[in-house]
């Protein structure tokens, strides 16, 4: 079973995922970060919204990954609520993501991540477990 935890970082902060595949250790990657933007539980799964993402190593997609959901949320106000992850080919995530624009009403900002980082990215698999660790910038 997948799920995510919060890291305490000196100036930032970060999450850490893990599942049984890659690809769910990136649906709970991309579930913390958004826990950390604004209340899940009230967030409700709305509207569908399909992200695509290409990137050279595992490392750099759970970076890039993050920073194209950062992107839509800046952009169009999204929160996610949930969402299911393929590896389409190698190098190449597809995504199909649950979730609702931004309702002020309904949702307050906790924490404003201008970028998921680089630094100490890890991405591990071991004992049909793969984890995922991502600074953010906040």
């Amino acid at each position: 079973m997948g799920g995510f935890s919060i890291l305490e970082h000196t100036a930032d902060t970060g999450v850490q995922s893990w599942g049984a595949s890659l690809e769910e250790a990136l649906a709970w990657l991309a579930k913390g970060m958004f826990s950390l933007l604004a209340d899940p539980d009230t967030v409700e799964a709305r509207q569908s919204v399909a992200v695509s993402v290409s990137a050279r190593d595992s490392e750099s997609m759970a970076v890039d990954w993050l920073n194209e959901l950062l992107y839509r949320h800046e952009a169009e106000g999204f929160l996610l609520k949930d969402c299911q992850v393929i590896l389409s080919a190698p190098g190449r995530l597809e995504a199909e993501c649950q979730g609702e624009f931004l309702d002020p009403a309904r949702h307050q900002i906790l924490t404003v991540i201008k970028a998921a980082t680089y630094h100490q990215v890890q991405v591990t698999a071991e004992n049909n477990q793969w984890r995922i660790q991502v600074v953010l910038d906040v």
